[in-house]
């Protein structure tokens, strides 16, 4: 492949994703709207469909930030007690 050419990057299937996650979004919104309130009513209240998409992105990103501080505190709690463990294993060598 030539080097002026774009790569496929991680980055690309996340971003693939992420707009079928939001054209989903888009499709929910529209027939949530519709079947509130009317036929046709979404296309003609494309700000309500706009507002029920950022809420669901909104949502989106909550859920990942919490999903990402249950990874981190995970991390953090396994690597307390490994280095507490160590600690107390050592504590013989060092003190006696």
């Amino acid at each position: 492949m030539p080097d002026d050419l774009p790569r496929e990057t991680p980055h690309a299937d996340h971003r693939d994703t992420a707009m079928a996650a939001t054209a989903a979004a888009l499709r929910a919104a529209r027939t949530a709207i519709d079947a509130e309130f009317g036929e046709g009513y979404a296309a003609a209240h494309p700000e309500l469909v706009a507002a029920m998409l950022q809420a669901t992105a909104i949502e989106s990103a909550v859920e990942a930030g919490r999903a990402a501080t249950d990874q981190v505190l995970e991390r953090v709690t396994r690597l307390s007690r490994d280095t507490n463990e160590t600690i107390l294993k050592l504590k013989p060598r060092l003190f006696g």
